[in-house]
């Protein structure tokens, strides 16, 4: 990862890693953007694969706008997540 895609997988990892010893830090929403080819895709999977390293997929919610980068990250659109109809 660069340096910035490395700071927002850091701040996932610390929520995650403070969640599962029983802390309670504030909810953690995070909305990672930019142009296409930027590494978006990357950063959402290597948090993914922390998570379940860490026995917690299933604590992970993910969206994106268009169908081919749901597809990417294997997951929803924001759209159907939000239950809006198509």
């Amino acid at each position: 990862l660069k340096a910035n895609q490395y700071r927002a997988y850091d701040i996932v990892a610390w929520h995650l890693d403070q969640t599962l010893a029983g802390k309670s830090p504030p909810p953690l929403q995070m909305i990672i953007h930019g142009e296409g080819r930027t590494g978006k895709s990357k950063v959402i999977q290597t948090i993914m694969e922390y998570f379940a390293y860490k026995g917690a997929k299933h604590m992970l919610l993910k969206a994106a706008y268009t169908g081919v980068a749901a597809s990417l990250i294997d997951e929803k659109t924001t759209h159907t997540i939000a239950m809006i109809s198509q």
